[in-house]
């Protein structure tokens, strides 16, 4: 029971705080974020929560990569509704693991549940010159670029990340039209 007043709870007010302020000004609000998506995510099997999630995956043969498999998940928050009652879909976070020969990445991409816009990317990889992971964070807020945290080599600019999301985030809305 106490887990479904606080699911509720959050239902009910996670949208109507995320609707009610601007974007994040700093790390720590940008975590918060994460973790709240993280636990929508986790509960969102649950019957009343307004989640759902698509699944996209690709595989071909590439010329000297070989074998290359690509896994997109993108979550969507669908509690608003037009005057139809439809759902009105929007994707707040997306992650991406695909392959180049052997290297393996990771990418999550969390989005602003009211304006759409980017606020966090994760991007991991496969380091080219040694057997660790190279890691990329980016925190975005109202003046775009927070902060930026590096751990071995850079995967990718910010800029670069930023339009790549836009992408993928335009590309899941797409594909989930078609639905």
């Amino acid at each position: 029971m106490k887990k479904l007043f606080v699911l509720l709870l959050s239902v009910i007010v996670l949208p109507l705080a995320s609707s009610a302020q601007s974007l994040p000004k700093t790390v720590q609000e940008v975590r918060k974020m994460y973790a709240d998506a993280h636990q929508a995510i986790a509960d969102m099997d649950l019957e009343e929560h307004m989640l759902c999630r698509m699944v996209s995956t690709s595989q071909c043969n590439m010329p000297a990569v070989g074998i290359r498999k690509e896994t997109i998940t993108t979550y969507f928050n669908n509690a608003d509704r037009d005057e139809d009652w439809y759902p009105i879909f929007r994707p707040f976070f997306i992650t991406r693991k695909f392959n180049a020969s052997v290297r393996q990445f990771y990418e999550e991409y969390l989005f602003d549940m009211k304006s759409g816009r980017l606020v966090f990317a994760f991007l991991q990889g496969d380091s080219y010159e040694h057997e660790t992971k190279d890691e990329t964070r980016y925190y975005f807020g109202e003046d775009g670029l927070i902060s930026e945290n590096i751990k071995g080599d850079r995967i990718a600019e910010a800029d670069a990340v930023v339009r790549y999301a836009e992408s993928l985030r335009a590309a899941s809305v797409a594909l989930m039209a078609e639905h």
